[in-house]
């Protein structure tokens, strides 16, 4: 074993993916993801680890609503069937509720949803579907209800521990939410009855989790008393621990003016808390105003109490309001409808608050979009997503007559400063009707969408849309990933390795060298694999003519001409000037240990073990090797404890040493 220096390092070039792309360049066109007779309804969209995508949703084109899931790679080509994976054709209510749908730590997809096999009642099934399509949890699925009562808008996460938790409305008894844990292998953790949180004097609703810390949960739901209309809802936050059980039990919003049609949006901090953000009138003036609130795993507010308001501008209502989390800044950025009070006039507007809930874009926030001339726009659906310190906004823009015909979307900096040409980019502009926008961001930054779409002759079908992080359409950028890149001195050469997990058009890769006294200097070139998904090795040696250290970098090339630089790895090219034998490292050991030892000439090595009575028990070492600093291992797999020596001969130099082995 001859090698001395080892360096390691992950390496992201974004480089465009152009062979057999689906997705979409053209807002006219996007990508259809099922468009058949009936109605396509309610996708859920999730991103894989690979930059892939899985979109799920109701369809009845057998006559009645199944549920069906498509995956697609990171350049859109389906992976399926062309219209879909079935996962359940059990009999379904004509009135949808809500369902949820998550990419797991192994790249499956995980889809909650309701149905009424069970004798016509509303009860929740999940499923957990492979990449190749294979339904780990059977055919039918792992029923987590099974009664009588109306079961509703099932939710799912998966801890650190890999099991998934699960959480719905129930209304056995009032507005109640019931809990399931279940295994990777679809066994149920909380017994085969769920976990059921209730109360003798209020309802629980519109439930979401966050994972966090010791494999548990939190949970923010709303709380509900009285009658519609003249219903009063605030807002709560649970700790489910691993067993199930609550550990702390917080109000968020105790002031109860939150209209009782509204669904707060709940996102992770990704540190094992979450935020959520509403919209209420707790100043009864008839003007509803935007609020967020964030909760840590201990069940610690940061922001004031009863949630920070994202803007004071006056006669004016801020709804609907969208959140996204800047892990690195711990700032969050938050995004509305704003309109006049006689809601004629539409605009949205947005706020970034600080660690503890300060306006940072002024007290009255930041205009993005105008307040629209009188009866000429409509907005719905904003979804933001948050990708290397931007935030992303998308909605769904129409006119006052109910024709909502452009997705549309912007980029902002921590600034609130545009980030694409033109600032605003349209993703699609077909005129028919567009409904239920849902969107997810890639491990790099990509963003999909997918929405229902009346274009076609049947009544809605669903369609998707990429942009990548330069407000581009069908362009997503991948990486072209270096995996690993390593430097070695063997003899007079310097051997450098390098490896790639996947390629887009890449050229090829300029090695170039640098010693402590000159500037980088090419020194030879290896042609890349152009754009490939199948692992990659290279190599190359260069004659060492220095002796002082060497560096070297990779610089990856396109074949646009476009290139970035990979790390730089050093080698230490000191040829020693006399023979040495050194003490083992470390010593005593067991098994193994480290035996190193330096040639000041090239010279025939011969390096052997000897046991305490002389006799030869190992030969580690037998060949003719250039001047240079050596190490060996030696595994004494097989040897009792005691005293042993080793001994180097390297032409007229000689020397032992000794080492103890210590079981």
């Amino acid at each position: 074993m001859k090698t001395l220096l080892l360096f390691c390092f992950n390496l992201l070039l974004f480089q465009n993916f152009i062979m057999y792309a689906q997705w979409s360049s053209d807002p006219a066109t996007n990508l259809t993801i099922c468009d058949l007779n009936g109605d396509q309804a309610l996708s859920k969209i999730a991103s894989t680890s690979d930059g892939g995508t899985y979109i799920s949703w109701f369809d009845i084109r057998s006559g009645s609503y199944s549920v069906y899931l498509q995956r697609l790679d990171f350049a859109g080509n389906k992976m399926w069937d062309e219209n879909g994976l079935l996962i359940s054709d059990n009999p379904q209510s004509s009135s949808l509720v809500d369902y949820d749908l998550i990419c797991d730590n192994d790249d499956n997809a995980v889809v909650v949803f309701t149905d009424t096999r069970n004798s016509g009642n509303l009860n929740v099934f999940a499923y957990r579907i492979s990449p190749e399509g294979t339904f780990l949890w059977g055919e039918n699925g792992i029923g987590l209800s099974d009664n009588s009562t109306f079961d509703a808008n099932p939710k799912v996460i998966q801890n650190g521990d890999g099991n998934f938790i699960f959480v719905w409305i129930k209304t056995d008894n009032g507005y109640e939410l019931g809990l399931q844990k279940l295994s990777p292998e679809g066994s149920k953790l909380w017994g085969e009855d769920p976990i059921i949180l209730s109360s003798q004097t209020f309802g629980l609703s519109n439930p979401a989790l966050v994972p966090s810390h010791g494999n548990s949960a939190v949970l923010f739901h709303t709380v509900v008393t009285g009658n519609f209309p003249a219903q009063t809802v605030k807002l709560a936050a649970k700790k489910i621990n691993s067993s199930g059980a609550v550990d702390w039990d917080i109000m968020i919003q105790d002031i109860g003016t939150i209209a009782p049609f509204s669904v707060p949006e709940v996102i992770s901090d990704n540190v094992g808390g979450g935020l959520i953000a509403w919209h209420d009138d707790r100043d009864g003036n008839n003007l509803q105003s935007g609020f967020v609130q964030r909760v840590d795993g201990d069940g610690n507010i940061y922001f004031p109490v009863n949630g920070a308001e994202a803007s004071l501008l006056a006669d004016r209502h801020k709804f609907n309001p969208v959140i996204a989390f800047d892990n690195t800044s711990e700032e969050t950025y938050v995004f509305w409808l704003e309109t006049e009070p006689n809601q004629n006039q539409n605009g949205i507007s947005g706020q970034k608050l600080s660690q503890t809930g300060n306006r940072l874009w002024s007290d009255n926030a930041k205009v993005f979009k105008p307040l629209s001339v009188p009866f000429t726009l409509s907005i719905s659906s904003l979804n933001t997503q948050m990708g290397n310190q931007r935030a992303y906004l998308f909605y769904i823009q129409g006119d006052l007559t109910g024709n909502n015909d452009i997705v549309e979307g912007f980029a902002c900096n921590a600034d609130g400063d545009f980030l694409w040409s033109g600032d605003f980019v349209v993703l699609s502009n077909p005129a028919p009707d567009k409904m239920q926008m849902v969107s997810t961001v890639d491990p790099y930054n990509n963003c999909k969408l997918s929405w229902g779409d009346g274009r076609g002759t049947n009544p809605m079908g669903i369609f998707a849309q990429d942009i990548n992080p330069f407000g581009e359409l069908g362009d997503s950028y991948i990486p072209v990933e270096l995996t690993s890149f390593t430097a070695a001195i063997v003899g007079d050469d310097a051997v450098l390795n390098w490896r790639t997990a996947t390629e887009t058009n890449n050229y090829g890769f300029e090695v170039e060298r640098q010693n402590s006294e000159e500037s980088w200097e090419n020194v030879g070139f290896v042609g890349g694999g152009g754009t490939t998904a199948i692992p990659q090795e290279y190599s190359f040696t260069d004659r060492l003519i220095f002796s002082v250290n060497i560096f070297y970098r990779l610089k990856q090339i396109d074949f646009d001409g476009s290139y970035e630089y990979s790390n730089v790895v050093e080698v230490e090219n000191i040829n020693p000037t006399k023979f040495a034998l050194h003490q083992n490292h470390p010593n005593p050991f067991n098994p193994s240990t480290v035996i190193s030892y330096q040639l000041a000439v090239n010279s025939k090595v011969s390096l052997k073990i000897y046991d305490v009575l002389g006799r030869e028990v190992a030969v580690l070492e037998k060949e003719y090797q250039p001047a240079g600093n050596y190490k060996v291992e030696f595994n004494a797999k097989g040897l009792s404890s005691g005293v042993y020596y080793y001994h180097l001969e390297a032409g007229s130099y000689s020397q032992t040493k000794k080492m103890i082995l210590m079981r």
